[in-house]
């Protein structure tokens, strides 16, 4: 006996073949991926740290913008930030700094030469200050 009704056909069993993965997708709805930062490497950081440091004192030394920075622009430079923080000017702990900074005795320093010079000054290494510029900055955060 053959049915053919539209009705029976719906209800029906039928072999069916289920659908699979590959032709539908997963049935969860895909959504754009979570937004992270970019992870930056320690040596990153510290380069950027040293470019950023050199082109400040640039900016805050260079009184004639040429782009170079002498002795006498430098040790103004340090006056005018010992006095923004209400402390009195060393002029040997600045003359230290300079004669790091200027190596070669040559009486000025472009951004490269600074940034060579702060290198040499607050020495980092895996995003972490020397032990021994640790250890200096301890004491004279005690001797205070």
């Amino acid at each position: 006996m053959k049915i053919e009704s539209s009705m029976f056909s719906m209800i029906a069993s039928r072999t069916r073949k289920a659908p699979s993965i590959a032709e539908e997708g997963p049935g969860v709805a895909s959504s754009s991926p979570a937004k992270t930062p970019s992870v930056r490497s320690d040596a990153l950081r510290v380069d950027d740290f040293y470019a950023r440091m050199a082109e400040q004192q640039l900016n805050w030394s260079d009184a004639n913008r040429d782009g170079n920075v002498t002795k006498a622009e430098y040790m103004d430079g340090q006056r005018r930030l010992a006095e923004m923080n209400d402390q009195t000017f060393d002029s040997a702990h600045s003359n230290a700094h300079w004669a790091k900074l200027d190596p070669d005795d040559k009486g000025s320093v472009d951004v490269n030469e600074l940034r060579e010079g702060l290198e040499n000054l607050l020495p980092i290494g895996g995003g972490h200050l020397d032990a021994n510029f640790a250890e200096r900055l301890r004491g004279r955060r005690n001797s205070d």
